[in-house]
C-alpha cells in the first residue's frame, strides 16, 4: 500500500516536472540536453523529484517560471525566491534568479548530478553535524562575519560552511553578512 502511494507521488511529480520541462525547453536539444535529462531522470531522480515537489510548491504560492532563463539551460529557473533574500535550488530547480547568483546555483545543479541519491541526504547530514558540532568555527572569519544570535549562527555560520555551499562559493560570491 505505501509503496503504491509512493509511486503515485512519484508519477505525479515526475510527470509534472517533465510537462514544466517540456513547457521552458528545459534540456538544449543536441548530445549534452539528451544526457542531461537521461541523468536527470535516473541516476539524479530522487533530486529531481524533490525539485519538482519545490516546483509544484512554489508555482502554487504564485511563483512563476521565467521561460527565458529556463530555455535550454537545463534549470527551471523561478523568478522569485522562496525563502527571502535567498535563491534556492534543489535538483534541477533554482528559486529566486538574479544578477550575481546563478552561477553559484548551476554548482548545486551539479553537484546534485554528480551524487545523485547521495546528495540530499548528504547535506541534511552536513547540516546536523554543522550545527552539533561547529566544527566551523575553527575558521570561521569572526570579524567579517561575527555570530552574535541564533539567526546568525545559522545564517553566517551553519549554512555558509556546509560541504555544498564551501564549494559553490568557491566558484562564485561570498558567503551572507
Amino acid at each position: 500500500m505505501l509503496l503504491s502511494i509512493v509511486a503515485g507521488v512519484g508519477c505525479l511529480l515526475g510527470g509534472g516536472f517533465t510537462r514544466w520541462a517540456w513547457l521552458a525547453r528545459l534540456y538544449p536539444p543536441n548530445r549534452r540536453g539528451l544526457g542531461l535529462a537521461i541523468v536527470d531522470a535516473t541516476w539524479s531522480l530522487p533530486n529531481t523529484l524533490v525539485g519538482a515537489g519545490f516546483l509544484a510548491y512554489a508555482l502554487a504560492r504564485g511563483n512563476e517560471i521565467d521561460r527565458s532563463f529556463s530555455r535550454h539551460r537545463a534549470t527551471i529557473g523561478l523568478r522569485d525566491g522562496v525563502l527571502r533574500g535567498f535563491a534556492t535550488t534543489i535538483g534541477p530547480v533554482q528559486a529566486g534568479i538574479e544578477l550575481g547568483v546563478d552561477d553559484h546555483e548551476a554548482v548545486h545543479v551539479l553537484q546534485a548530478r554528480l551524487l545523485g541519491p547521495c546528495y540530499l541526504p548528504s547535506i541534511g547530514f552536513n547540516w546536523i553535524v554543522a550545527t552539533v558540532f561547529p566544527y566551523w568555527l575553527l575558521y570561521h572569519d569572526r570579524a567579517a562575519a561575527p555570530i552574535t544570535d541564533v539567526g546568525t549562527y545559522f545564517r553566517r555560520g551553519v549554512y555558509p560552511h556546509c560541504w555544498h555551499e564551501e564549494w559553490a562559493y568557491r566558484v562564485q560570491g561570498t558567503p551572507p553578512l
